[in-house]
């Protein structure tokens, strides 16, 4: 059945510095209000061991990844989000992909960044930060701070290579980066980089392929080496933390110990499951008692050292939907205090009091879902796909949710990319993702997602962006286009589909009153934009190039065609598809997000801009007005996933934004 999630308070709060920006944010000059009204779940992100973050016994620093950086001051049990000046010159959000802390000064964290834009630093844990710092290989995937000195810190790039760079180090707190890591081998897969706590010369690369699965260094990563028999696809490199030499690694096999730096290997860790152990943490106060994350199959921990393993039974299958627990932090400043234990899981954030027999969710405020796709049912009601989550969210009033997607399976829950509702029953909806990350599927319900059935799909594989579109003017008629893969048809409302097309297409829209009637966008090689007029059975394309994320059709002039590209604005046709013409004036950014029409007034449009905010149309696209450049520009980042725009027949006064979480824009008159 479906389960209610959350609710989100609306209203202005300030805390330390915090702008609360995932509450109510007015947009100077246009009187537009932007809050965030996601769902409160989503992964508490990060590569490594260092994705839970303390500074005393109360504050907490974290990162969604793509859905924002948040901070709690009373131990989860509400969150803030916002990043004060982690912005790029665009003004754009920067995807953080990993923090690193200092172990002597704990209010300074580094925090590097995936989307190409370097290394930022805060002084005053994370209340503010200081520009970003580039390196000459900016996608950045993780970092480590010298464990004694806080101005030396390392950057792992998602890529490296010789010629732009294999590690970087910093030993001016951030300032500027050199070159370092001669010696290491080419890093297919790097995930991770760590000093070790007994030996700041002692730094340790884990490389997540079959040939080199751990280098070290013992010159503060100036000289690395292969050590011959570690483990290969490593995970994360755990140094003991009092004793010099013990070093742990975690593999997809297993729990691997050595006792010699790393020139030898044993397997320990009976227990634990085989595969998907994701993270350790030692206690704080008694290493010898560790905790490790096992996905899908909940939490353990060690009483000797990491020789066995036992589950802690607080956290159940309730809590485990999507990717399960994926991280985990304890939190114990006195030897006769209980650990507290922190879980970070595909709903958002669980805190245990009493060492783990017992968690409860920390999720006021966490609304760290990274949403592909929206749509509103029959009845008004807002779907939200997500990715790494519990797949399908449905709002059953302002800002609360209930789980619907919870019955698909598992590996395609956790990569969905597309929903859409049928015009006339709002029980009716379908989705598609990516199974297992590699092959598309859909899904149909036919009872508002209490359970879903896998649709009869050719068995040529598909993936990529996706897009369903049910026919207005008939809910038998579907269409799905994904962006490997091709066009999908389906005559009995998603339950089975035929494939006209294997072009690869990234947008869909069909005409209000023939269901034969589609335009269809490419999704790479500026093959533009495709029309057909007997069911997608033959595509003509059309006389412009490009590729198109976003096409809409007037509901009541079906020969006007809006089309937004992937790397520019927007044009449109007034003619059925036989010419398009530019219709972009007033849009500032590089891409459109997003684009949609008030269905009562079909003449307003709505544009969402990368890199420049929302924009307004009362004129056909004739000229557009700036909404908000404020929030909504911060969240248009648009890097890892897809970007959508909804709007609600029954309150148009309303504009949802899907990215990271969902922003609501209440559009001035």
């Amino acid at each position: 059945m479906p389960s209610t999630i959350s609710k989100v308070s609306f209203g202005l709060m300030f805390l330390c510095g915090w702008s609360a920006r995932a509450e109510l944010v007015r947009s100077p000059g246009t009187g537009a209000s932007v809050v965030d009204v996601g769902p409160e779940a989503g992964l508490v992100y990060g590569y490594g061991n260092e994705s839970i973050l303390f500074h005393g016994s109360d504050e907490i620093l974290v990162t969604s990844g793509r859905a924002g950086i948040y901070k709690t001051f009373n131990r989860g049990d509400s969150w803030v989000r916002g990043a004060p000046g982690l912005l790029t010159v665009s003004g754009l959000e920067s995807y953080v992909s990993s923090f690193c802390q200092s172990a002597t000064v704990p209010e300074i964290v580094y925090a590097v960044t995936s989307s190409s834009d370097g290394v930022s630093r805060t002084d005053d844990f994370g209340d503010s930060w200081g520009p970003l710092v580039m390196t000459s290989n900016p996608m950045l995937l993780n970092c480590a701070v010298d464990p004694s000195d806080p101005a030396v810190v390392y950057a792992l790039p998602f890529f490296p290579d010789p010629l732009n760079g294999l590690l970087f180090k910093s030993t001016d707190g951030g300032q500027s980066f050199s070159a370092i890591g001669a010696g290491l081998p080419s890093l297919q897969f790097p995930i991770e980089v760590t000093v070790a706590p007994t030996n700041p010369q002692v730094v340790y690369i884990a490389n997540d392929d079959g040939i080199a699965g751990v280098s070290v260094s013992t010159d503060g990563g100036l000289n690395f080496r292969a050590l011959p028999n570690a483990p290969l696809f490593p995970f994360a490199v755990y140094p003991h933390p009092i004793q010099d030499g013990i070093l742990l690694v975690l593999t997809d096999d297993g729990l691997f110990y050595s006792a010699d730096s790393g020139e030898s290997f044993l397997q320990i860790g009976a227990g634990l499951p085989p595969h998907n152990n994701t993270v350790l943490d030692f206690d704080p106060i008694d290493p010898s008692i560790l905790y490790l994350a096992a996905s899908e199959n909940g939490l353990f921990r060690s009483l000797d050292g990491g020789l066995t393993f036992d589950r802690l039974i607080g956290l159940g299958d309730a809590e485990l939907l999507g990717f399960g627990v994926t991280t985990v932090a304890v939190k114990r400043e006195r030897t006769e205090d209980p650990p507290i234990i922190y879980a970070g899981s595909s709903l958002g954030p669980y805190r245990s009091d009493d060492g783990g027999d017992t968690f409860f969710p920390i999720h006021n405020g966490y609304r760290g879902t990274a949403v592909n796709n929206l749509a509103v049912d029959a009845a008004g009601r807002l779907l939200v796909a997500t990715i790494s989550s519990a797949g399908v969210f449905r709002s059953t009033a302002p800002g609360v949710y209930q789980i619907i997607g919870d019955t698909i399976p598992r590996e395609v829950s956790v990569q969905l990319q597309a929903v859409a509702a049928a015009p006339d029953d709002p029980n009716m909806y379908l989705a598609a993702g990516a199974e297992r990350g590699l092959f598309g599927a859909i899904f149909w319900t036919t009872d508002g997602g209490g359970s879903w059935s896998r649709a009869t799909v050719p068995g040529d594989p598909f993936q990529g962006r996706m897009r369903i579109a049910y026919a207005p003017s008939d809910s038998h008629r579907v269409y799905m286009v994904a962006g490997f893969g091709g066009l999908f048809r389906s005559d009995d409302g998603g339950q089975s589909f035929e494939r006209p097309s294997l072009q690869g297409l990234a947008s869909i829209a069909v005409d209000p009153f023939d269901p034969d009637v589609i335009y269809t966008g490419a999704y790479t090689d500026n093959r533009g934009i495709f029309k057909s007029t007997d069911g997608g059975r033959t595509l003509q394309q059309l006389s412009v190039s490009g590729n198109f994320a976003e096409i809409v059709i007037d509901p009541q002039r079906p020969r006007v065609i809006y089309a937004g590209s992937r790397t520019g604005a927007v044009i449109r046709s007034l003619d059925g598809g036989q010419t398009f013409a530019p219709a972009g004036q007033g849009l500032t950014g590089n891409r459109v997000l997003g684009l949609g029409l008030d269905q009562g007034q079909p003449m307003r449009l709505f544009a969402w801009m990368r890199a420049g905010g929302l924009f307004r149309s009362e004129n056909g696209a004739d000229s557009w007005t700036a909404i908000d450049t404020g929030e909504t520009l911060h969240r248009s980042t648009a890097l890892g996933g897809q970007t959508t725009l909804g709007i609600n027949p029954r309150d148009p006064e309303h504009v949802y934004l899907g990215n990271s979480s969902v922003l609501q824009v209440e559009v001035p008159p």
